[in-house]
């Protein structure tokens, strides 16, 4: 018999050695992506895409926020096509960076046409994953980033690949060093072999029932992202939220059988600490993963702190995966869901 999310589990397992892969592209398009109008000369920058890309635009626009005065949007995919006076700035000369795995989605596509229409002097990046479908075409850069690609529906791999690629873009915008990516592989690897199988325990465990995933600054899209593959492969309770706003009410929620993880800061650890204590003091249960000494799961802090969001995505990806195989159910091939939504 065949063993149930087969190919979401080599996915998973496999992202050190696809980071890798990704950075030898992008060192090659580096040159290029910095020295690109759609970069050097972007008055405002839009981040968007669909479902899981969506919300590493979401990390992406924060982290924007923070290394750059230029202003920034994020927005779905599916608000640019329908509602394009709401978001295409009317004047100057905006970018807008498309995140896609399928690189077909159809909202993703509309949106890459409406904003040529309503912005001509405007400029299109994408970061996808197949060379051969439509978006890789439409974008004044294409990246494509073929250690992405997936049999899997949901997403583990391509959306940690994505994520590599968004960082490059970013640094390039800032003017940083690509080399500083370097480490990411080595680092997740590392990591990996040390957690990996305790997080299987912590999802293949039935005393849990709800989970919540926690996130400040730019790993708050990656909560929800963590959130959405607890969803999706297991049929799960899953919310996410911000640190602090968590104790704004969702905290009604807690109880013996719930879980409430953290995806730490170094910036901001001892705040964040102090909410997954108060979550312990109402019963519930906790786990913090992050660059610091007091997480439940760390690792050495010498990354930018732009990566560490990324190290933690196998790890909780891995809690979601045995969730779903202990309940009997196929990451493979989730409830109602298809790989690309095509319209």
């Amino acid at each position: 018999m065949a063993q149930l999310g087969m190919h979401t589990w080599n996915e998973l397992c496999s992202q050190p050695q696809a980071w890798s892969d990704a950075l030898s592209v992008l060192h090659q398009r580096f040159a290029e992506l910095r020295q690109h109008k759609a970069l050097t000369h972007a008055s405002h920058i839009i981040w968007s895409g669909c479902g899981s890309p969506y919300y590493l635009a979401v990390a992406m626009s924060r982290l924007q926020q923070q290394r750059s005065d230029i202003p920034v949007t994020v927005l779905p995919a599916s608000e640019i096509w329908n509602n394009p006076a709401a978001s295409i700035p009317r004047t100057g000369t905006p970018t807008l960076v498309l995140l896609s795995r399928s690189g077909s989605t159809t909202e993703v596509l509309k949106a890459a046409a409406q904003f040529r229409t309503c912005s001509p002097h405007g400029c299109i990046i994408t970061v996808s994953c197949y060379a051969d479908r439509p978006l890789a075409q439409l974008g004044d850069i294409n990246i494509v980033l073929p250690s992405g690609q997936e049999q899997s529906i949901a997403q583990t791999r391509a959306f940690s690949v994505l994520h590599v690629g968004a960082l490059a873009v970013l640094w390039a915008l800032i003017g940083s060093d690509l080399h500083e990516l370097d480490g990411i592989p080595a680092v997740g690897a590392a990591v990996i072999a040390k957690y990996q199988q305790h997080c299987v325990a912590i999802g293949a465990n039935p005393a849990y029932d709800q989970f919540f995933f926690l996130g400040s600054g730019y790993r708050y899209g990656l909560a929800c992202e963590d959130s959405l593959k607890m969803k999706e492969m297991s049929l799960t309770v899953s919310e996410p939220f911000h640190h602090m706003e968590f104790r704004h009410g969702p905290q009604s929620m807690v109880n013996p059988k719930t879980l409430v993880v953290g995806v730490g800061s170094r910036l901001t650890n001892p705040q964040e600490e102090a909410v997954l204590k108060d979550m312990r003091t109402l019963g519930g249960h906790t786990l913090s993963i992050g660059p610091n000494e007091s997480s439940d799961m760390q690792w050495d802090a010498t990354l930018p702190e732009e990566c560490n969001g990324l190290i933690a995505l196998p790890l909780l990806q891995s809690i979601a995966y045995s969730r779903a195989t202990s309940r009997g159910l196929d990451p493979d091939n989730p409830h109602n869901l298809n790989a690309v939504v095509v319209l």
